[in-house]
């Protein structure tokens, strides 16, 4: 008796087994670039770690700290998916303008994230010092909320002209494939 044949992955995954390769290609490069970054940092002296990174987001990004999280680890994928087309890891060709809006978005939004954060961080270190006095805790309070305020405006200002730059590059790849 003949048994059917086992179907091929690429069936399971309805013809999409190429999108499939090409999106682990892309994390694993991007895995490769985050190393690579991390590794710099540490040749030139940057005392840093996964740890002491969070931390130091938390004491000075404040609530903003997980949105410029996920806005950095999107535009860290971007540049793994720019690495896997450039480098030619894949067969299967990326349509760059739902990223190229992603990335436009993220640009505009990112300085105003930052901004916001920055406008409660004053209005709370006002707070804390007409409330505390003028003590030694009320100068601690305000000095913390005015290190927030600049730190997500750095933040933000930092994260828009990366989007900013892997856009151009985003669409720079579109026009060329078309």
């Amino acid at each position: 008796m003949n048994a059917a044949p086992l179907p091929s992955i690429d069936t399971i995954l309805g013809g999409r087994l190429g999108l499939v390769l090409r999106e682990i290609d892309t994390v694993i490069t991007t895995a490769i670039l985050t190393v690579a970054v991390y590794l710099t940092l540490l040749l030139l002296g940057v005392k840093v770690s996964p740890l002491t990174a969070a931390q130091k987001a938390s004491e000075f990004l404040g609530a903003t700290g997980p949105v410029f999280l996920v806005a950095a680890l999107f535009l860290a994928w971007v540049a793994g998916a720019l690495a896997v087309e450039v480098l030619g890891l894949s067969t299967v060709p990326r349509h760059w303008a739902p990223l190229a809006a992603a990335l436009f978005y993220v640009e505009n939004a990112a300085p105003f994230v930052g901004l916001l954060e920055c406008f409660i961080s004053i209005v709370s270190a006002l707070l804390a010092y007409s409330a505390a006095g003028s003590g030694p805790q009320a100068q601690s309070a305000m000095l913390a909320n005015i290190a927030i305020a600049l730190g997500a405006s750095a933040a933000g200002c930092f994260i828009a002209l990366c989007a900013h730059s892997l856009k151009a590059l985003v669409v720079y790849r579109e026009s060329r494939t078309r």
